[in-house]
């Protein structure tokens, strides 16, 4: 069966093949900046920013100076000039990902479109505080991304903002498809470097990744009227209890 053959028990997706590539480019330069740091996340991606989100107050007893919200790079940026998120301010001129999900086939080739426009998607999300453009890719059961996502949002509409913090992801398994539960599944590992999260109180959170460890995730999705949808995903912990890695 090839690789654009319609998907049945098992479809051709070679262990490490990436869904995106743009964020690992961008790894591999922060590497060094990351191994200063000396510390490495082994949560989920709901745990980086919901941490942030949520439980920044008690982390020291000393009023911080509120943090005033302006432009990246200490300027606004001219129409159609992407520039990074610093500690001035947000990402300017993103570039939008797609308006709305597109239709692909029940191939291989079709999951790793959706994959991409999802990524992009996501990230620009993270980047912007602007969720709209991602959600329709995820149903409700993808729970714990979604938790993310909306921590990341409140966080943008009270102030705040991330610098870095996006993600790629790599397939490590072939595709698989559950039959039982109708739904086709490839272990997935997340790409990141690091993410400083930064309230308008001042206070200032930062998560590393540097050898992109413990974070292999079960990706499950489902396919429907031509879309391709996340549906699920399962963190390393249970994984290893399966036996699905070491």
């Amino acid at each position: 069966m090839g690789p654009d053959s319609v998907l049945t028990r098992r479809a051709l997706l070679s262990g490490g093949t990436f869904f995106g590539l743009s964020g690992l480019l961008a790894a591999c330069g922060q590497q060094a900046t990351n191994e200063a740091t000396g510390s490495t996340s082994s949560g989920t991606p709901s745990e980086t920013a919901s941490a942030a989100a949520s439980k920044s107050a008690s982390a020291s007893a000393t009023p911080s100076p509120r943090v005033t919200r302006g432009y990246s790079g200490g300027s606004k940026a001219p129409d159609g000039e992407y520039r990074k998120a610093d500690e001035y301010g947000p990402a300017q001129n993103v570039p939008l990902p797609k308006a709305r999900p597109q239709q692909y086939p029940e191939t291989f080739a079709g999951l790793r479109e959706m994959m991409r426009d999802w990524i992009k998607a996501r990230n620009y999300g993270i980047q912007t505080g602007d969720m709209q453009y991602v959600r329709p890719y995820m149903l409700d059961t993808f729970k714990s991304d979604i938790e993310f996502l909306n921590s990341i949002e409140k966080l943008y509409k009270e102030g705040g903002w991330v610098i870095e913090g996006t993600s790629e992801y790599q397939a490590e398994s072939d595709l698989m498809y559950d039959e039982e539960a109708k739904e086709y599944w490839v272990l997935t590992r997340r790409l990141w470097t690091y993410g400083l999260y930064i309230h308008p109180n001042g206070k200032m959170r930062k998560r590393t990744n540097t050898g992109n460890e413990n974070e292999t995730f079960m990706f499950r999705y489902r396919y429907k009227d031509g879309y391709w949808y996340l549906s699920e995903y399962r963190s390393n912990e249970e994984l290893r209890k399966e036996g699905l890695i070491k």
